[in-house]
This record gives structure tokens, sequence and C-alpha cells, in this order.
């Protein structure tokens, strides 16, 4: 269905486009053309942290859901494990993240 209503539904205006690219800054990949359009815009390619913060994320939430299974159930190790995993994932994605200045300066 979805397919049918992209087919037949009209694209969004270019400046709609280039408004949110500017806003947004989307990796560069399928955006080429509103780059061009939208100027000094910096380009952003940041595909691979961000798939390894989506990686960690799933990680982080299902550890921290099965620790506290595990903890409630009595398996204290296993739940102590998990938990470690899930502050761990926590702290790399903390790394991962940009920092409020370089927010600022962009």
């Amino acid at each position: 269905m979805w397919v049918a209503v992209t087919l037949f539904t009209a694209a969004e205006p270019n400046d709609t486009l280039i408004r949110f690219y500017t806003k947004v800054r989307p990796q560069i990949t399928g955006w080429q053309t509103d780059a061009k359009l939208a100027g000094e815009v910096q380009v952003t390619r940041d595909l691979g942290s961000n798939l390894l913060s989506w990686i960690l994320g799933c990680v982080l939430i299902y550890s921290a859901l099965f620790s506290i299974g595990k903890l409630c159930f009595g398996f204290y190790l296993e739940g102590l494990l998990l938990a470690v995993l899930a502050i761990a994932s926590a702290l790399v994605i903390s790394l991962l993240m940009p920092k409020p200045a370089e927010w600022q300066a962009n």
C-alpha cells in the first residue's frame, strides 16, 4: 500500500527539501542534489557512527531488560553481567554522541 501512495503522490517541493536538509543535515548519501542546492551547509558523513550507535542502543535496551528479569528471578550473576553490558553500551554511545560545542559550530 505504501508503495502505491509513494508512486501516486507528488514529490515535495525543492525549497521544502532544502530547508529540511539545512536544518537536519542528514547523511549525504541520497542527498547530493539537495546538498549542492543548499550552498554552504557542511556535509555530514556519519553513517558508520550512527549505525554503531543504533546497534549499541539495541544492545543497551535488551541487556537492561534481560538484566532486570534475571535479577528478579534470582540469577544474580547473569543479571549483573547483563547490567555491566548495558552500562558499557551506554558509555560508548555517550562517547559517540556529538558534543554541544559541535552542535553550535554547525
